[in-house]
């Protein structure tokens, strides 16, 4: 007997495109949402990093008499061992990119005896490598600290002159002053290609960025303060969103009337 057709029928053509463009139509309302999930994880993840330094440089002051740990630079590579900075490493020379001693090591770094992971040191939105040897690896260190917290010029590095000097340093805890309504950054999220020393430098008395700040969190980035909260910020400027420079290890990009470096320095530190 001749077989005759199924019963039902199968989706013609027409019907196909239709489920094709609805299941389009959806993906495309739920990959900006996805996206924006996304974003959010990876700027809480941001946060949690930078809380957990602000809480450490904290821990580190109630430990040892209110004292702050050290900021600077150390002018060896490898740095010597006699003058400890939070962390050591100049993005300048390729292998201290890789180099988790200067996070790790209590021998180079006074956090190595809180912070014992280096997951801590990295934004999730940093994706920036070095070639180190004909290999890629990617950068170890994505923050810096205040330049004015901690440096002490007799003890703790080399004061670089391009830093204004008649403005306060905080050495202790307690030095950071009220007067700075808007409070006190310590930790900041930095431009991949801006990273340089441990330290994140503020010119207080010119339009011009010595580092610029990430913004790869929609336009902004991620500030820990003094008391240990940390927020993000807008910035304003698209110079400083765009953060060209044709030598960041230069230090010295001007931005005249850039309003993110006022907002910067109403938050760095305070003249003598």
């Amino acid at each position: 007997m001749f077989a005759g057709r199924p019963n039902g029928r199968g989706f013609s053509l027409i019907e196909l495109l239709v489920v094709i463009a609805i299941i389009a139509l959806v993906a495309a309302l739920l990959l900006p949402a996805l996206a924006r999930a996304k974003q959010a994880a990876k700027r809480i993840q941001c946060t949690n990093n930078e809380k957990q330094l602000a809480t450490t440089w904290v821990m580190y002051a109630a430990d040892n008499a209110d004292w702050l740990p050290a900021n600077g630079w150390n002018d060896t590579d490898p740095p010597s061992q006699s003058l400890k900075l939070w962390v050591q490493g100049c993005m300048f020379f390729p292998q201290d990119n890789t180099n988790f001693s200067y996070m790790l090591d209590p021998r180079y770094a006074l956090f190595a005896g809180y912070l014992q992971t280096t997951k801590v040191y990295v934004c999730p939105t940093d994706r920036s490598t070095v070639s180190l040897n004909g290999q890629t690896y990617p950068r170890i260190r994505s923050y810096a600290l205040n330049a004015y917290a901690g440096w002490d010029r007799t003890d703790s590095g080399h004061w670089d002159n391009r830093l204004a000097t008649g403005f306060r340093i905080f050495l202790k805890h307690g030095d950071v002053t009220a007067a700075m309504p808007a409070g006190t950054f310590t930790f900041i999220d930095v431009n991949p290609d801006s990273v340089c020393w441990p330290y994140f430098g503020v010119l207080m008395t010119q339009d011009s960025f010595f580092n610029f700040p990430n913004s790869s969190h929609n336009s902004g980035g991620l500030i820990a303060y003094a008391d240990g909260h940390v927020e993000r910020h807008r910035w304003q400027d698209p110079r400083t969103i765009r953060a060209f420079s044709s030598d960041y290890h230069r230090h010295d990009e001007p931005s005249p009337n850039n309003p993110d470096l006022a907002w910067l320095r109403a938050r760095t530190t305070v003249p003598r």
